[in-house]
């Protein structure tokens, strides 16, 4: 069964992002993401629609005579770290707290009063509000990752970040999709420290502390790993069900109880003593395996106590080890799966669920693509996806190798064969990859001798080695790979007929890094996190990054984040630190046909060049236009939040750019060169 879908509606683009983190954060790449700001979107392929959007979004886009998925309103919680920005606001504090709905902006009003911060004074406000509070009696504005909403007149502002989606939202796509909540513990224990630290700063009464227990015991009951809280003086304070249900112990029995008593298994005492963490330690508890975690909160530098989070990974444990034992004995494994595949653009996105769909069968698959797009990563993902991922993986690669070697390699040879055969012979790697994978690697580059012997294989289903006389029989899934066309080596022939046919049962094209550039920050990113650098790649530089063409793809594109992790010194990669030729060499052949589609796809494409030509008239000069300006100037009169959806997908595709707070809009030289196309 194919990986779920989830449709998310957001009328902000970054609060998809902030969604789409939340949930991979959860769920890694068991979901898959679509989105209201990335067109188009197969409605018949949703299986759950997520949305904080308005009502009048959500009929506006959904057309539900195609898709019968059931629709989820997110729940959203405020980011508890970034509160203690408010801390330093003295009591009668006048604060706007500015959203883009005035719904929206009320309900976190309610919120932030709910968790302490009443002896604030809180007005709401939206763009679209027909009375909006008066700005003079205002001290500081506060928004939730909204800040190009807060009046030009307001100065001081606290961005608390997009409201990410609450526990309850995460546990209810759980439940729908049938997905695992494998990383639940660690959202819990955040859960347990941003709670504890946020009931110190306001309150130390008893009740308060009660009740915040309370609401925590009804989180972690929904959580599916046990969930312990010992306080400073070493007693149980919070022990949630699944731990009781685990360890074969009454909750309400254990609380309050000195850990000793009732948890002796666990190292409490090294923790107690040390205030160091112990992360993920698999120990033995009558019987089970279980996967442990020790971690002491400090509030203030003072200790305050201990979260004990734990499973029960026998039985995960017992199967993957079967699993992980057969393919050892082979020594011939796979590294990568589909969740190596790192990007969410629809290229991308569309590349991996056709091959989840060709791995499903046994056909013969060619792959084609760019060299350093990654054909080896989808061979071996598609062999993990396939009924066959518990045989072997085989690769072999015909890149400069020679006839009579790969002729040895691919069939093996008997005793004798010839000067230097291994005595008893040799078994060749289709014998190898007996009841799984072999994987042909630029397979163009196969001598004719071999392509005929390669087509018998595909043919007869059995090889016979060098220097033998009789046939072994073979079940083994062929994929193949190249870089080079195909079609031109056997019109010009150098590459037989008969076996591209052969091949090309289940064509697939992985797209070049040029084709899906929207990919580029989430692959530095992993790249980043690779080299364990906490470079940061601004703005301008990654546009810069995005108009180069990359024809070394992902692997020149990693070659970039080690070289720059490298050379540069400091926090911030700057445009004089990248190569000459990524400065100079811009995106020459943009397919300007696709991008007009695309723009087609989005909206009025009049409406777009009309934009565009707005923006022309400042073409040369450093600053842009705001956009109330240039809402002032369009032909056709269109609201603000349509004209920002709008600069949205211009700035996607590369055709506009923003600076910072005042700086407008521009346009860049590829979108003065649509506005001639459109």
């Amino acid at each position: 069964m194919s990986n779920p879908v989830i449709l998310i509606l957001t009328k902000e683009i970054d609060l998809y992002y902030t969604f789409r983190d939340n949930i991979r954060e959860v769920f890694g790449n068991e979901i898959r993401l679509r989105s209201n700001h990335f067109l188009p979107v197969h409605l018949e392929d949703v299986d759950l629609i997520l949305t904080s959007a308005p009502d009048s979004l959500v009929e506006d886009f959904i057309d539900f005579e195609k898709t019968k998925a059931p629709m989820l309103i997110a729940n959203r919680s405020i980011d508890f770290k970034k509160l203690e920005k408010l801390f330093e606001l003295p009591k009668a504090t006048r604060c706007l707290l500015v959203s883009n709905d005035e719904a929206i902006a009320y309900e976190s009003v309610t919120m932030l009063k709910y968790l302490g911060f009443d002896y604030l004074d809180f007005y709401a406000y939206s763009p679209d509000m027909e009375n909006p509070p008066d700005m003079k009696g205002i001290d500081v504005a506060i928004t939730h990752g909204l800040a190009n909403l807060v009046p030009a007149e307001l100065e001081a502002v606290i961005d608390l970040g997009n409201r990410r989606l609450d526990l309850s939202t995460l546990f209810d796509i759980s439940k729908i999709l049938k997905c695992n909540f494998d990383h639940a513990h660690h959202i819990t224990m955040g859960y347990v420290k941003n709670f504890a630290r946020i009931g110190r700063e306001l309150a130390n009464s008893v009740r308060n502390e009660n009740y915040i227990n309370s609401s925590l015991q009804a989180v972690l009951n929904a959580v599916q790993d046990g969930v312990v809280f010992i306080d400073s003086g070493g007693h149980v304070s919070l022990f949630n069900e699944e731990a009781g249900n685990i360890l074969g112990i009454d909750g309400q029995d254990a609380l309050h109880k000195h850990y000793a008593d009732v948890l002796h298994e666990f190292q409490i005492d090294k923790v107690m003593e040390t205030k160091q963490p112990i992360p993920r330690q698999l120990i033995q508890v009558h019987g089970m395996n279980l996967l442990v975690t020790l971690n002491p909160i400090l509030l203030d530098e003072a200790f305050s106590g201990i979260v004990l989070v734990f499973q029960d990974v026998t039985h995960v444990e017992r199967m993957e080890q079967e699993i992980r034992k057969k393919k050892l004995q082979t020594g011939l494994t796979t590294k990568y799966s589909f969740d190596d595949n790192i990007g969410n653009g629809y290229m991308i996105t569309e590349t991996q669920h056709i091959a989840k769909r060709l791995a499903r069968s046994d056909y013969t698959i060619l792959i084609t693509g760019e060299s350093g797009t990654g054909k080896e990563i989808f061979a071996q993902s598609i062999h993990e996806y396939s009924s066959r991922n518990k045989g072997p993986f085989v690769a072999v690669n015909f890149a400069g190798i020679s006839e009579s070697l790969a002729e040895s390699e691919l069939f093996g040879y008997e005793e004798g064969a010839f000067t230097g055969a291994r005595k008893g012979g040799k078994a060749g790697l289709f014998e190898l990859a007996q009841n799984g994978t072999i994987f042909l690697d630029e397979i163009g580059d196969a001598p004719l001798k071999i392509q005929a012997a390669i087509l018998r294989v595909l043919q007869e289903r059995q090889v016979m080695r060098v220097g033998g006389n009789k046939v072994i029989p073979i079940n083994v899934r062929i994929i193949a790979a190249t870089n080079k066309s195909l079609e031109e080596m056997v019109r010009n022939g150098e590459f037989r007929d008969d076996l591209f046919y052969r091949l090309n049962q289940l064509p697939l094209r992985i797209p070049s890094l040029s084709e899906r550039r929207e990919d580029i920050p989430d692959l530095i990113k992993y790249f980043l996190a690779q080299k364990n650098s906490q470079l940061n790649f601004p703005s301008d530089v990654m546009e810069q990054l995005s108009s180069y063409r990359w024809p070394g793809n992902i692997r020149e594109l990693e070659s970039l984040v080690t070289y720059l992790s490298v050379i540069v010194n400091g926090p911030e990669v700057s445009l004089a630190d990248l190569p000459s030729k990524m400065k100079d060499n811009l995106f020459t052949d943009v397919q300007t046909d696709k991008i007009i589609r695309l723009l087609e796809h989005s909206g009025d494409i009049n409406l777009f060049k009309n934009i565009l030509e707005c923006l022309s008239i400042t073409e040369n000069e450093n600053t842009g236009i705001g956009r109330s300006t240039l809402q002032a100037m369009l032909s056709d009169k269109i609201s603000e939040s349509r004209l920002r959806t709008k600069l949205e997908v211009l700035k996607k595709y590369g055709l506009i750019e923003t600076g910072i707070k005042k700086q407008g809009t521009r346009i860049t030289e590829l979108g003065a060169k649509m506005i001639k196309l459109i």
